[in-house]
């Protein structure tokens, strides 16, 4: 550097300044998105599992439920008739079942002066509708809101009752009851009417050395279902 002339080495450095000027004015290369990890939000993390239940079709419009979830409590309210060995009488029905699947019933009969068995007859019980947890679990909907429906309505129910033979004092004779029964929704959803069977086998003061057999009684009505709770 001693042997360079001093108005060499100015020259040289007038020449850089303008290179190192640009270079630091350039504008910062844009970042790179970062590589995919093999996950996106929204998509399947796993490979599905046997019997597991479709996402996709549990968010669907009906999923298998068909309005089972609007409330917690099925709420129905039915009428018809109740047909005995001897003679038609009309049939009043209550029920309150959780999540349609487990409840308490309350029925009330009366011959209204005919020649029924008895002339009135009060009873309650608790029955259970099983089919559905099985059913929707394991994704095994027929496809039809009406069969599907048919299929989680057959119920098995046990209970209590006091009737009243004819010319005879109300209570003179109680027993056990166990039934059997289904019920068709006219409009395929769990809310709306509902055309309903049972069969019921009644025992008179069973236990008793003296007690009658089995007596065969068919109801049909038709009612309303609503849910309530949990809204």
């Amino acid at each position: 550097m001693r042997g360079l002339p001093f108005g060499a080495v100015c020259a040289v450095l007038a020449l850089l300044a303008p290179g190192r000027a640009h270079a630091q004015t350039e504008p910062p290369e844009p970042l790179k998105p970062p590589a995919r990890t093999g996950w996106e939000p929204g998509h399947r993390t796993t490979s599905r599992l046997p019997n597991e239940i479709d996402a996709d079709s549990a968010n669907a419009a009906t999923g298998g439920v068909y309005g089972r979830f609007d409330g917690l409590y099925d709420v129905s309210l039915e009428m018809g008739g109740a047909l005995d060995e001897n003679a038609p009488s009309g049939a009043f029905l209550g029920s309150v079942h959780y999540m349609f699947m487990a409840g308490a019933y309350a029925e009330y009969e009366d011959a209204f002066g005919g020649g029924a068995t008895s002339a009135r007859t009060v009873a309650f019980g608790v029955d259970v509708r099983p089919a559905f947890i099985p059913r929707w679990s394991n994704d095994l909907e027929v496809g039809s809101s009406l069969v599907d429906l048919v299929i989680d309505s057959i119920s098995l129910g046990a209970g209590a009752y006091f009737r009243e033979p004819p010319h005879r004092s109300f209570g003179d004779r109680r027993g056990f009851e166990m039934s059997l029964g289904f019920g068709v929704p006219a409009l395929g959803k769990v809310e709306g009417p509902w055309f309903g069977a049972r069969g019921l086998l009644r025992w008179d003061d069973p236990g008793s050395a003296s007690a009658p057999g089995a007596e065969l009684l068919c109801v049909a009505t038709i009612g309303f279902h609503f849910m309530v709770g949990g809204k």
